[in-house]
């Protein structure tokens, strides 16, 4: 009976040990990662930097950098003017506290056979999801600085359903290819987000980098407390079994 017993207590003992160091690696490996983010975060910070020490870009200027060279982080100064009816409102996008839509134009540039999207920045949302807010693109020619971004476009949302009343112009997520359909308007392969502070049109609110680095080693330390923790409790458990 005895041995029986000494048994499951050996087995016991072994699951939970097996259940700790699983805890424990699974916390250490999420620390790591949270310090691999950290060090993208601050390569990407300091190439926007040192792209932006070149000043704002005209469009040409920017056009005649190599192909292959990654623009996000570019501020440039666009001049054109917007294709009518061409717009999409980015759902569940949150200013201060309140929930609302990106508004996403069409820019077409002086003398350009493509257009760019162009978000424009925050708009609020009407109290009812039925109702969509009213949207007014100038008719003129239109100056605006914005901040490139290429690659990655593909904006989170929280929705997954969008009603048949307002679609296509209640969007869940960015996407070019389906946009340039949409719209049947040859477009470049990357977006602009207008800068500067709000009016009538909306309110520009993006940022490169939504998490800094700092955020993320906090986070990290988090995860290696956690594990230290687990470590610790489990040695104290054993230590209260064996007396």
């Amino acid at each position: 009976m005895q041995l029986i017993r000494w048994r499951e207590q050996k087995f016991s003992s072994i699951i939970t040990i097996c259940m700790v160091v699983i805890v424990v690696l699974v916390c250490v490996r999420l620390g790591f990662w949270q310090l691999e983010r950290a060090t993208h975060k601050q390569q990407q910070l300091a190439s926007i930097a040192t792209l932006q020490t070149r000043g704002v870009m005209s469009w040409q200027q920017m056009l005649k950098l190599p192909s292959n060279w990654n623009k996000t982080g570019l501020l440039v100064e666009l001049t054109g003017h917007f294709i009518n009816d061409e717009y999409w409102l980015l759902d569940n996008q949150v200013y201060n506290g309140q929930v609302g839509y990106d508004l996403l134009a069409l820019l077409k540039p002086n003398n350009e056979t493509h257009a760019i999207l162009v978000n424009l920045g925050w708009i609020k949302a009407p109290l009812s999801r039925d109702t969509l807010p009213k949207v007014t693109l100038p008719k003129h020619a239109f100056t605006l600085t914005a901040q490139i971004k290429e690659n990655n476009l593909t904006a989170f949302s929280l929705e997954s359903k969008t009603n048949n009343i307002d679609l296509p112009k209640r969007v869940q997520t960015i996407e070019l290819n389906k946009l340039s359909e949409q719209s049947q308007q040859l477009l470049v392969n990357f977006m602009a987000y207008r800068q500067g502070s709000g009016d009538a049109i909306g309110i520009p609110h993006y940022t490169a980098v939504v998490m800094s680095p700092q955020k993320h080693h906090a986070y990290a330390v988090q995860w290696f407390l956690i594990a230290l923790a687990c470590v610790l409790v489990a040695i104290f458990a054993s230590k209260k079994k064996d007396t």
